[in-house]
């Protein structure tokens, strides 16, 4: 086997091995998607899309030289029997050149097909750790708004329980305004009816005064007034 076919033998058999890795139930996408972020994957991962496009070009490159060979020897051996000058030993090589072509022809076709359904499964595998880590986030999310939400709530109802005890007392707080308000009034209604009381205590005070003035005076004339009509008589 020469050195090509040994590399897309191998390459073959490690195919075989990450698919059967992938397949790995107790291997989940979260961890697959942890390995494909780290730095050295990471830094491989840069280049996959020209790492593919190189492997698919050498695996397609050799499915057509094997399916050329299969062509090549396809019934030569019985050529060479027609032609009636065949050994054992050239048929024996012919066989086993064909076979050779055979078998790098299922070798190649099986690598480029792994190639194909391993790099969607390994997109498929990302996306779905993806899709993971976003549902988780969006998880802690939703539990951490419910959470502050209850909290926002709790506080609400003890705002709510704080504001009506509040109302209660600027209720009261307007009640005493309004009663000192009325006290006021009164206060003023009484100093109104004091200061009118006080006038007309003045008022009859400076009346009585001045009756008792005209009663002394009338009295002054009655006595000038009597003497001189008795010396009349």
């Amino acid at each position: 086997m020469s050195i090509q076919w040994v590399l897309v033998s191998g390459f073959l058999y490690s195919e075989i091995a990450l698919a059967l890795l992938l397949s790995i139930p107790w291997i989940s996408c979260k961890r697959w998607h942890r390995i494909f972020n780290s730095s050295l994957v990471a830094l491989i991962g840069s280049y996959v899309n020209w790492i593919f496009i190189c492997f698919l070009s050498c695996l397609v490159v050799l499915f057509a030289d094997s399916i050329r060979e299969m062509y090549v020897y396809t019934g030569k051996d019985k050529q060479v029997d027609v032609a009636g000058a065949s050994t054992p030993a050239a048929q024996e090589h012919i066989l086993m050149r064909l076979f050779r072509a055979q078998r790098n022809f299922y070798i190649t076709g099986i690598s480029l097909f792994l190639l194909i359904v391993l790099r969607t499964m390994l997109t498929r595998v990302s996306r779905v750790a993806r899709l993971e880590a976003n549902y988780e986030a969006m998880q802690k999310q939703a539990v951490s708004a419910g959470s502050m939400n209850k909290k926002l709530l709790d506080e609400n109802s003890a705002l709510k329980k704080m504001t009506e005890g509040k109302e209660d007392m600027v209720e009261e707080v307007k009640k005493m305004e309004e009663l000192k308000d009325q006290v006021k009034a009164a206060e003023k209604k009484a100093a109104t009816s004091k200061a009118d009381a006080e006038a007309m205590r003045k008022q009859s005070e400076n009346l009585t005064m001045e009756y008792d003035r005209l009663l002394i005076e009338h009295q002054k004339l009655q006595d000038l007034i009597t003497p001189s009509d008795k010396k009349d008589d």
